[in-house]
């Protein structure tokens, strides 16, 4: 009697699990399969809620092109006119604010630290002949018209470097420096010099850098269309349905 009273609690439990258990959806039966042997699920309504969670695809990512694609796609005509509209919107956009900032801080900083310093480096890199660094910063993040923007904040360094050399002997920076027969230039003709190649050549330049940093955020955008996005929105899986969580079970619980 024991024995049968042990099965008759498994066939118990057999019938309990049967009842509980989620139906498998209608797509995963075949119907010319017999079920007579066993007992019949319940079918599910098509229209429940499961089904069209399920049934709704899944938002599709933007498609990576290739580099070459993402190349050429990259360039953008000048559009002139609109940029001078937008001008007054360009102009109170951080992007500005930061290589200005930058530009004044390099030229500040030789007087009082000296050329051989890090600021004559901050000095190389942002202002001085072609303030590369502070064109390329303000083309990689500027709304739009890059080149406007690089070329702005170019001729605040040429206007922070006369101020500077106005005032003082900027630090014995231009002392010793040559010309190109290697013969000793007096101060103030090393800055006149310096501040006329940084006026025609370096602010030019600064407008073609700042749109090479801006053609280099859109070809980043462009190589690389899902940067920055979740790989599984609001907890789906790519076939719209919602994973199921694990169950926590007790450390010390018996499995049966």
């Amino acid at each position: 009697m024991a024995r049968a009273k042990r099965t008759d609690r498994a066939e118990a439990r057999r019938r309990y699990r049967a009842t509980v258990v989620d139906p498998l959806d209608e797509g995963d039966l075949d119907p010319s399969t017999d079920l007579a042997d066993g007992p019949t699920a319940p079918a599910r309504p098509t229209g429940g809620p499961r089904v069209r969670a399920s049934a709704s695809p899944a938002a599709a990512a933007p498609q990576r092109t290739s580099i070459t694609g993402a190349f050429r796609s990259s360039f953008r005509p000048a559009d002139l006119r609109g940029d001078l509209r937008a001008l007054p919107q360009i102009l109170t956009h951080w992007s500005l604010y930061v290589p200005i900032i930058l530009a004044g801080l390099s030229v500040a900083l030789v007087p009082f630290m000296g050329p051989a310093s890090i600021a004559g480096v901050l000095f190389g890199y942002f202002s001085g002949g072609a303030p590369f660094g502070t064109a390329f910063i303000a083309g990689l993040f500027a709304p739009r018209a890059s080149y406007l923007v690089g070329l702005i904040a170019a001729l605040a360094s040429v206007g922070f470097m006369a101020l500077a050399f106005a005032v003082g002997p900027f630090g014995g920076a231009l002392q010793g420096v040559q010309d190109v027969n290697h013969q000793p230039l007096s101060e103030a003709s090393a800055k006149s010099i310096l501040l006329g190649e940084a006026l025609f050549t370096g602010v030019p330049l600064a407008a073609l850098v700042a749109s090479a940093g801006a053609w280099y955020r859109r070809f980043l955008n462009r190589a690389n269309p899902n940067r920055g996005r979740p790989s599984t929105p609001s907890g789906r899986r790519p076939d719209g349905k919602i994973p199921r969580k694990p169950e926590q079970r007790p450390m010390l619980a018996r499995r049966r």
